[in-house]
């Protein structure tokens, strides 16, 4: 397992963020899990916020969006931005032309086409990046509670392979901040079969549940390599200078996670 933590957070232009160094010395991807940190909503907003339907103004979640374009050296207009659903459909975008649906009712996107960012939003749950070495091909997944439940990540791999004839021993999968076991408490009404060996009792009928390794355990399933896996082990509950967090404020921001094919 390849596990990154504070020491490797970086800043750009005022914008916090980490990058997996295997994905950037590819060379033909631009990718990054943002924090909270560099941008111009006002609290509990503040200040990096890319959530539209949490109360913030949507003139600071566009220039914010315009912050992150202009320092990664992207057009806004670029980046797709899924409305997640907490279920386990995929977008699939094979073709420039392609007319997508709207809203975007989705949880994962996959795609081959330059210039086309992925963009996922959390406040605690898992965005996850799968990228082909071989095939050039992307994935951007959201996986929460609900979605590791589906088995949105194995699914994600498995559209890879049937629709982009992607091989899993060539591709590279990156976890970024979500919410830990230290901090994360669900109840018997959704803690789910299998889950234990990934679960602590922390009361009658409660568990304290580490959405991460349930999601490396699946991708396990699917003959990925601990080696494959990269990991940004840090909880967001636990950390308010660095992310937003559902679990911990409630009415808060949601931090992008952006990954995109620059070249073919």
């Amino acid at each position: 397992m390849n596990i990154l933590n504070r020491p490797s957070l970086r800043t750009e232009n005022g914008l916090s963020h980490f990058q997996i160094p295997e994905i950037a010395e590819l060379g033909w991807i631009t990718h990054g899990f943002l924090t909270r940190k560099g941008g111009v909503s006002p609290f509990p907003y503040d200040s990096l916020n890319l959530g539209f339907s949490n109360g913030d103004l949507k003139k600071h979640v566009l220039q914010n969006r315009s912050l992150i374009a202009s320092t990664f050296q992207f057009q806004p207009e670029k980046l797709i931005l899924l409305h997640q659903m907490h279920q386990d459909r995929i977008l699939l975008l094979k073709e420039r032309s392609q007319l997508l649906p709207a809203p975007l009712e989705y949880d994962a996107v996959i795609t081959n086409i330059p210039e086309t960012l992925l963009g996922i939003r959390t406040a605690d749950c898992i965005p996850i990046f799968v990228v082909d070495q071989k095939q050039k091909v992307i994935a951007a997944v959201h996986a929460g509670r609900q979605g590791t439940a589906l088995r949105i990540v194995t699914k994600v791999l498995k559209t890879m392979i049937e629709q982009f004839s992607c091989s899993g021993a060539d591709l590279l999968i990156a976890m970024g901040p979500s919410i830990g076991p230290c901090c994360y408490e669900i109840d018997e009404k959704v803690f789910q079969t299998g889950w234990e060996p990934f679960a602590i009792p922390s009361g009658e009928g409660r568990w304290r549940v580490d959405l991460g390794r349930i999601n490396i355990a699946q991708l396990k399933t699917e003959g990925i390599r601990e080696e494959q896996i990269f990991y940004v082990d840090l909880c967001t509950r636990c950390h308010p200078e660095l992310f937003f967090s559902y679990r911990r404020d409630g009415r808060t921001g949601r931090q992008l996670s952006f990954i995109g094919i620059t070249e073919h």
